[in-house]
């Protein structure tokens, strides 16, 4: 009969721990970072080397444009980035995913297995008067890697990013959207 009080307070114990970790895991309301606006530079450092090892390039390149937090699904931030290339603006939604934190400081990893980058960091978000005003993102390490028909590409990524106001984003109307 102990036994069985053991093994039934063992469940019990056991359930528990289940339970409070898995609410320790759960995403908190991050309702409030909708319809945020960030403006960002992304530095991308490394080299290609040719596919028969003939030719190695090293460089570096920066993107910079804006992007706005438009969906919150409670795992997931649905992010719109814009961005000039060749004279015209570019729309391109891509999705960031909740690691861990709070609703003001958090981790996220952006993962796109189509351009082949994947990238870590860390959102810092400061309120004034209990409203959302300021925000910067750390780049805590990425990597990219690209192929085509002759030549393999890999390099780190660093991304900066502010939060700014509606009035400082300039997106033109003439936008090409792609996904």
């Amino acid at each position: 009969m102990r036994s069985g009080k053991n093994g039934f307070m063992v469940g019990i114990l056991l359930l528990l721990v289940l339970l409070i970790t898995g609410v320790a895991h759960a995403a908190p309301d991050m309702s409030q970072w909708e319809g945020k606006w960030f403006s960002y530079t992304l530095t991308m450092k490394g080299g290609s080397i040719d596919l028969d090892g003939s030719s190695i390039k090293k460089g570096s390149s920066k993107d910079s444009g804006f992007f706005k937090i438009s969906n919150w699904d409670g795992e997931y931030f649905q992010l719109d980035t814009y961005r000039s290339y060749n004279g015209s603006w570019i729309l391109e939604t891509q999705t960031i995913q909740f690691l861990a934190g709070n609703n003001l400081t958090f981790l996220f990893l952006v993962q796109n297995e189509t351009d082949g980058f994947i990238m870590a960091a860390l959102m810092q978000g400061k309120l004034k008067n209990g409203i959302l005003n300021s925000a910067r993102i750390t780049t805590y390490g990425g990597l990219i890697i690209e192929e085509d028909d002759n030549s393999v590409g890999a390099g780190s990524l660093f991304l900066k990013a502010k939060m700014v106001p509606d009035s400082k984003v300039r997106v033109p109307s003439n936008i090409i959207q792609t996904y």
